[in-house]
């Protein structure tokens, strides 16, 4: 049992310090180029097995506090980083049975996290991790449930385009995240104040959600009444 979850652990590190460094070259690559597809779907290999790995390794281990908040983010950023991906294959046929099953499927995980998370705030009397857990069980809900809603009424024009690169970016973001609060304790000295340990949780989401925003603006003025961008 230790070797099994030593070689998960290995694993599940090494493809999220890889996706952590591959993700930065769509962002900077010209989009629909070679490198740039080439990159993002290592990436999305990457999140797979990060999200594989994070199951794992919480079914094995499951009222570790850490482990139960890792495997909520990286079931959160898992599924934004496949609907980002899925939403170029979407651009001309819309959504196929695969992604409406990925996400009836997520809806579900998503209600097992919520659940779980309570169990575990009743247990452990209100826990800091348990609550994040269930935060990340209701947000992964609330982007299931969107597209569950999207998939019922016809799709926009451009929104495969903003649907790729906001869910591949925020799922960057919930990486990254992951990764810093994990090592943390290890940036900033003992005697620190608090809030310098909060400012690790909510910068990334502030600065790469601001950052989303004004990409988004920017391409919906560039786009606005002329032919949609190629992301193959």
């Amino acid at each position: 049992m230790k070797t099994l979850i030593i070689s998960l652990l290995i694993t599940h590190i090494a493809t999220g310090c890889i996706a952590l460094l591959v993700g930065l070259i769509p962002m900077f690559s010209k989009k629909g180029s070679l490198l740039h597809n080439r990159a993002g779907l290592i990436y999305v290999y990457c999140m797979i097995t990060v999200a594989v790995t994070a199951l794992l390794l919480c079914g094995l281990q499951p009222f570790r506090m850490m482990r139960v908040f890792l495997t909520g983010i990286a079931v959160f950023s898992f599924y934004l980083c496949m609907t980002g991906w899925r939403a170029t294959k979407q651009k001309k046929s819309g959504p196929t049975q695969f992604d409406k099953l990925l996400t009836y499927l997520t809806l579900v995980v998503s209600g097992l996290m919520i659940s779980f998370g309570i169990y575990l705030m009743l247990v452990n009397g209100g826990a800091f991790f348990p609550i994040v857990f269930s935060f990340f069980g209701v947000l992964t809900g609330v982007f299931a449930m969107k597209d569950v809603r999207q998939m019922a009424r016809p799709t926009e024009k451009m929104h495969w385009f903003f649907q790729h690169f906001t869910r591949m970016g925020g799922s960057y973001i919930a990486t990254f995240t992951a990764a810093l609060v994990t090592n943390m304790d290890r940036m900033i000295p003992a005697n620190a104040p608090d809030w310098a340990a909060t400012i690790g949780w909510i910068a990334p989401s502030v600065i790469g959600g601001l950052i989303i925003s004004r990409t988004a603006r920017f391409y919906k003025q560039k786009y606005s009444g002329s032919k949609a961008p190629t992301l193959a």
